[in-house]
């Protein structure tokens, strides 16, 4: 069986269980952690057939499927749901396909989309069902190490000096993310607001690992980012 046979079959599959059991969250836990695990498997086998088997290669496709499963019980229902699976299932298709492929564009895609779904996510379970800051802020920042450590995998530096940066990240985002948490806004504007702190930090180290980083694209980004951080809190309505 073809690697794009399994591909296409991994990602249909995606939309018939999350359509299948979505209604029921008791039902779709059990089942996307067992879809899950038998995609890890093929992955792990795959890899490890083609001379290329890493853990940080295994994590990171998994976690772009939490990604979307957490994205799904965010997004309304209706058009915009519709839109969303359509979405998830064409990523999901061209990121396995693309398993073996080492390119800095499906790297931007995978991560930038990973973080934003999964911190929207977070912020969304912290609103209606984890009150808790401590547990929001764990998640956080486990999220923010794997996500960021897993899209180094490629860059031709140490482990350790890897490791050192996505902790420094982590490490800066948690502050961030430990303000915004006490913030009345609503989790999609708190969670845009982390994305965009996340994504400047992360494509700075990235362009200095890289020996590419100037003092141009530090200006753009971040008044970019500012830019948008700006817009957002001046537009969200302010929680009772």
């Amino acid at each position: 069986m073809s690697h794009k046979l399994v591909s296409s079959i991994i990602a249909l599959l995606f939309l018939v269980l999350i359509q299948s059991f979505g209604g029921v969250f008791r039902f779709l836990l059990p089942v996307m952690a067992l879809y899950t695990l038998g995609f890890l498997a093929y992955n792990y086998w795959y890899l490890k057939k083609n001379n290329v088997l890493n853990h940080w290669s295994l994590i990171r496709p998994v976690l772009f499927i939490f990604s979307m499963i957490g994205l799904y019980f965010v997004v309304p229902d209706g058009f915009f749901k519709g839109l969303f699976l359509i979405f998830s299932v064409i990523v999901i298709y061209f990121l396995e396909i693309g398993l073996l492929v080492v390119s800095e564009q499906v790297v931007f895609l995978e991560t930038l989309v990973s973080y934003f779904a999964l911190s929207t996510a977070i912020f969304a379970w912290n609103f209606y069902l984890l009150p808790k800051s401590t547990v929001t802020l764990l998640l956080l920042g486990v999220t923010t190490f794997l996500i960021a450590r897993a899209s180094f995998d490629y860059v031709p530096q140490s482990n350790q000096k890897k490791n050192f940066w996505s902790a420094l990240i982590t490490l800066c985002v948690l502050e961030v993310s430990w303000a915004l948490v006490f913030l009345p806004f609503h989790f999609t504007a708190l969670s845009v607001i982390l994305f965009n702190v996340f994504y400047v930090l992360w494509i700075i180290v990235y362009y200095y690992l890289f020996h590419n980083l100037n003092r141009q694209k530090i200006t753009f980004h971040v008044i970019f980012s500012s830019i948008l951080i700006v817009l957002i809190i001046l537009s969200t309505p302010w929680k009772a």
